[in-house]
């Protein structure tokens, strides 16, 4: 038997040798030579030693080991302690909360029903075990069961606690926890955890296990919720000076989706998703509190674990040609291995992120093992997918015969006549399968979590496929009594996406698909190749032509214009924490995220444009390796004296990110028709590609909060950056402040019993955008591998980083015994120094420069409100989220010409321009404002007709704008015995945008709009009517058409997700398994109300191009599948 003996001296005094292991035979003797010590250090430090006897204890502490306890003891009172470590080990965790106690009754508090004793004599504790009491054996049984809110979303981290055996465990992922060898009798269990209210139930342990089920309710300890902010920072929640909005994991995977952004549509207020049309796993546009950036980055930043994510964005340049929305790399995470998701919608929040902060951040908590019994959890989610929204075709009018020998016509203005075409039986059945484990383990001083997860997916577009692969393992470690942890963890994810769909007229099927003509059988050109010996080839089989539009066989584009991204990455951190004290920490992170991508592109030999394949097919390659390291260090201090408390944080990172990439586009073959290999390359025309950029931003900051009685918040932050792409410039570092106060009312008046609660906040920030590289040092453009052209652009040697400068102000509520919640925000930024590239005349040297101008502002309200009912068995949780958003352009561009010298002022810019469709930013007008060219008209507003009596297409006028003006989500929760039942709907109202997919159909005649006419006698233009054919051919065209007629409200009301859930508990299964949960699914199951023809939420961009405009875009998806859930 060893003993563990910690000795600290009292104020002044040498301290013993700590964590000296004594042997017992000597126990008696060492007590006898500290006793002599102790009376000489008396004789010479009375009055320190007097002032020692009568200090008092304070503690407040849950799930806290008796050795930590016992040190907390020894710092407070000066007494040393005496006892055996592996016996305070077998006692586990207790909760104590004493102030200004003496130590005995500390002592007699954490020994409370333990069998444990002590003894005190001059200033030394000694704790003993209690003699053993004659004991019979008795049946033993386990206990166990699941946790979950009112919702029905399981919640980790509960602490469960059997009162009269001080023993406990704690929930795992899944909410559920088992405690064994529980000897037969009646037990209390506990359940506790922050932001719920604390729960009893009396448990009667027999001859048979016991389940429990039990549901927790938000309540009076939500006030003392700790969220996580900016670098995984913890505060408490009643302390936060700005809008901090948090879902549960639980929420996230009810109706899972392979991004896990997608899943927070109609949840966060504030927050504007849009899904691109890339199919499963396609790029995802977050934007917070509305677009900032006229030319840079409006995407919100994610960050995992308070290290920021580097940008994996696959976005083509901005063409409505052909666009695809691509992929990201946060649709490469696990949505089973994320805890919760924290949004900081605003500029306050971010502020420690500086010059990525400008756009919010949405914080990624992951999940870690956690103590007690190993838990395996099993998840199976199957979704099977179908359009939601088609375009509205007719099928009633054919096309115009033509004479033989000449092509068939494809325009479907013919006479009428029956046709069997159906868009839909293009279209497949999408599914998606989803197989998740993870397994929880450890002890109190070590845990560890292993997950694996696959998910395989086919789009409805044939050919397009989805597969994503992740591993996941993490270790968590408590060293030196708790004063070290060590976390370590590692992922990797290989990642497949084949025939990413995008919109536009190249390679897209459904511009052949919508527009095919109604007299033919669409079926014969599922055989999309036909032998042709001339050539002994296989050659596409489509007689049309490709009608100045790229027309081809849909079934060709999807089968012999491929393109397939392949991305295998691995993502490795380290973080260790040391307490200095109970109050002062330092932690080092260190992270390293490496990708790996592979673009292949083929195009074989027969499109009908040789310019997309030429004659042999074309051949595109290229690969990207991204490295981006990142590492902190971080002092924080919490410390609490008298009525104060200060919460501070002091520290650097450094952020090094590498992009290395090769390969080639125009890849015309040679000699061989579709032998796809370099050695057939036609260099002649090809462009090679070679890329190297790396940018590094090196930081210091630090935070403070001051807090009065619990009642009053004064916060700061401060963070000085040196940026690389500064390098070259007059400005090396920018200082990003903010500045933030809250004081909890309800604390300090008293206000009716009704409110619960009442917290006032108010914060001011200055944050930064990306800084686009390369423009502060000269450049050498290389256009296609050929010659070095002259320098196009001024190095700016005078940049600054956009700068968004925020205010904001909330109030949150509480009322009826914290059952009903109000939270709502105003604010109000300017986003300035925006990036301009100006044309200049080259007699200066150089044909363009950047400037610095503008100022874009956003101002909106956030407000959400939650209510947690119960009518008997049944509990109900629903929350309401608003928001609303104003932009406008303050001011645009004065600058100086440098061949003139003179001042020039531009009041306007376009950033998006194709086919009748225009983006622009106008200084007095607002972000995301759509021009559309109108029908000609004359100057009483009455349409002009030309001498054959038909409109004509006229001139731009703005036609709105692209962003909703409202947005509302409605998300409920409701359980009933072992049922769960959730479902969200969520609304945009406002908001206009453009199609001219539905102008092109109109064109061709396959549009019901256009049989409808034909119907009538023709279009009523000026009372007359006018040929409907004539009318929408006048109007309409590939290169440019009247989109003003074709100008719909975006406003849309949905049921965004539905599931419906039973549980299994396991007493069903003889506990051998601890529960199944099955469920029934559902996403994007209902548009309730809409007025455009196409689904507004789908964006071809990710970028800020092309807003709210449709050119033959993919459909959304209606999603219907199960998911099940198995815990062992």
């Amino acid at each position: 038997m060893h003993l563990f003996m910690q000795c600290k001296a009292a104020p002044g005094r040498s301290a013993l040798r700590s964590d000296t292991i004594l042997h017992y035979p000597f126990r008696i003797k060492m007590l006898r030579i500290m006793k002599l010590t102790t009376l000489l250090l008396l004789c010479g430090l009375l009055q320190v030693g007097a002032r020692g006897f009568s200090q008092q204890i304070t503690i407040s502490r849950k799930n806290i080991s008796l050795s930590r306890v016992f040190a907390i003891i020894q710092q407070q009172s000066g007494y040393s302690m005496l006892y055996d470590n592996k016996l305070i080990k077998e006692a586990g965790h207790i909760d104590i909360a004493v102030t200004n106690a003496s130590v005995e009754t500390v002592l007699n508090k954490c020994l409370e029903g333990l069998p444990l004793t002590y003894t005190i004599t001059d200033r030394i504790i000694v704790i003993r075990k209690q003699p053993a009491l004659l004991s019979i054996p008795v049946l033993r049984q386990q206990i166990s069961g699941q946790v979950t809110d009112e919702g029905g979303h399981p919640i980790p981290g509960v602490t469960v606690y059997v009162k009269e055996l001080k023993k406990g465990t704690q929930t795992n992922a899944d909410g559920n926890f088992m405690l064994t060898d529980i000897a037969s009798g009646s037990y209390t269990l506990t359940f506790s955890f922050i932001g719920y209210d604390a729960q009893e139930r009396p448990v009667t342990v027999g001859a048979a296990p016991v389940t429990l089920t039990v549901v927790m309710k938000q309540g009076v300890n939500k006030l003392q919720e700790m969220v996580v902010t900016a670098l995984g920072i913890k505060k408490a929640s009643k302390a936060v000076t700005y809008n901090v909005q948090t879902v549960s994991g639980g929420e996230l995977n009810n109706v899972k989706d392979p991004s896990l952004v997608n899943t927070l549509s109609g949840k966060v207020a504030g927050l504007v998703i849009n899904n691109s049309s890339s199919g499963p796993g396609g790029a995802t546009k977050a934007v917070m509190r509305g677009n900032k950036s006229i030319f840079g980055n409006n995407n919100a930043l994610y960050v995992i674990d308070g290290i920021p994510l580097p940008n994996l964005s696959t976005q083509n340049n901005p063409d409505g040609f052909a666009v695809s929305g691509g992929s990201d790399g946060i649709s490469n995470i696990n949505p089973d291995d994320i805890e919760s998701v924290t949004a900081l919608t605003g500029a306050s929040a971010a502020a420690l992120y500086g010059s990525q902060a400008a756009n919010g951040v949405i914080l990624l908590t992951t999940k870690k093992g956690r103590a007690g019994k190993t838990s395996v959890n099993y998840s199976m989610n199957m979704n099977f997918s179908t359009p939601l929204l088609l375009p509205e075709f007719q099928t009633t009018y054919g096309t115009t015969p033509t004479p033989s020998g000449q092509a068939p016509s494809f325009q479907s203005w013919g006479p009428k006549q029956s046709s069997n075409f159906s868009a839909k039986d293009f279209f497949q059945t999408g599914a998606s399968y989803t197989h998740a484990i993870n397994v929880s383990t450890g002890t109190e001083k070590n845990q560890t979590y292993f997950s694996a997860a696959a998910v395989n997916a086919k789009g409805i577009i044939p050919k397009n496929t989805f597969d994503r692969y992740n591993l996941n393992v993490r270790n968590s470690s408590s060293l030196f009594d708790d004063k070290l942890t060590l976390d370590v963890s590692a992922q990797y994810i290989s990642q497949t996406q084949d025939n990413i769909p995008g919109q536009g007229q190249y390679f897209n099927p459904l511009v052949g698909l919508y527009l095919f003509p109604r007299s033919d059988d669409f079926n014969q050109y599922k055989t999309f190749e036909k032998y042709d010996p001339n050539r002994n080839l296989n050659l596409q089989n489509w007689p049309y032509g490709d009608l100045g539009m790229m027309l081809q066989n849909p079934y060709w584009i999807v089968n012999r214009n491929t393109y397939s991204l392949k991305r295998n990455r691995f993502i490795g951190s380290v973080a260790a924490q040391y307490n200095i004290t109970d109050w002062l920490k330092v932690t080092g992170r260190i992270r390293q995220d490496r990708t790996n991508e592979i673009e292949d592109g083929r195009n074989y030999a027969s499109n009908v444009a040789t310019f997309l394949s030429g004659t042999n097919g074309r051949y595109n390659y290229t690969q990207r390796a991204i490295k981006q390291t990142y590492g902190d260090l971080l002092f924080g201090l919490d410390k609490k004296w008298s009525d104060f408390s200060l919460q501070a944080n002091l520290g650097a990172s450094i952020q090094d990110v590498l992009v290395e990439g090769n390969g080639w586009t125009n890849g015309y073959l040679l000699n061989y028709a579709n032998m796809f290999t370099m050695s057939n390359i036609d260099f002649t025309r090809w462009s090679p590609v070679q890329q190297y950029d790396r940018s590094q931003t090196q930081a210091i900051f630090a935070t403070a909060q001051l807090g009065f009685k619990e009642l009053l918040y004064l916060e700061g932050t401060a963070r000085q950056e040196w940026a690389s792409p500064l390098a070259f410039t007059s400005n090396k570092r920018f200082f990003y402040p903010s500045v933030g106060l809250t004081g909890i009312i309800s604390e300090m008046v008293q206000l009716p019993k009704a409110i619960s609660f009442a917290k006032v906040r108010a914060s001011y920030s200055e944050v930064g955008n990306a800084i686009p590289p390369y423009i502060s040092n000269p450049t050498i453009p290389i256009p296609n591998g050929g010659a070095i052209q002259p320098i196009h652009a001024k190095p700016f040697t005078d940049m600054k980083p956009e700068r968004t400068s925020s205010v904001e102000a909330g109030l949150d509520l509480r009322f009826l015994d914290n059952k009903l919640s109000l939270s709502g925000t105003f604010y109000n930024t300017h986003t300035k120094n925006q990036f301009f590239k100006v044309d200049v005349s080259p007699s200066v040297g150089y044909s363009s420069y950047y400037i610095n101008a503008g100022n874009v502002q956003n101002k909106g309200i956030e407000a959400s409100a939650g209510y947690h009912a119960t009518f008997g068995k049944v509990s109900w949780n629903p929350t309401l989220t608003f928001a609303l958003n104003r932009s406008k352009i303050v001011e645009m561009m004065t600058y100086t010409d440098p061949a003139t010298g003179t001042l020039r002022t531009q009041d306007e810019f376009k950033i998006s321009d194709f086919g009748g469709y225009q983006l622009w930013v106008k200084k007095g007008g607002a972000f995301g404002d759509i021009y559309a060219k109108d029908i000609k008209r004359d100057a009483s507003g009455k349409i002009a007709l030309n001498d054959k009596g038909l409109p004509e297409v006229g001139d731009y006028i703005k036609v709105g704008n692209a962003n909703p003006r409202y947005q509302l989500g409605w998300n409920n929760g409701i359980t009933f015995k072992n049922f769960q039942l959730n479902f969200l709907i969520d609304a945009r109202i406002g908001g206009e945008v453009v199609s001219t997919t539905e102008a092109i159909m109109d064109n061709f005649g396959v549009s019901k709009r256009s049989a409808e006419a034909r119907d009538n006698g023709g279009v009523v233009v000026n009372g007359t009517k006018v040929d409907a054919k004539s009318y929408y051919q006048n109007l309409t065209g590939a290169t440019s058409s009247a989109l003003a007629l074709y100008t719909y409200s975006a406003t849309n009301v949905r049921l965004r997700e539905i599931s419906l859930g039973y549980t299994l508990p396991g007493s069903l299964f003889n506990n051998k398994i601890q529960q199944i949960q099955l469920s029934v699914v559902g996403r994007n199951v209902w548009m309730i109300y809409k007025k455009a023809p196409y689904d507004p939420e789908i964006t071809a961009f990710t970028t800020n191009a092309f807003q709210g405009y449709d050119y033959f875009g993919m459909p959304s998806q209606r999603n219907i599948g199960v998911n099940l859930r198995v815990s062992f």
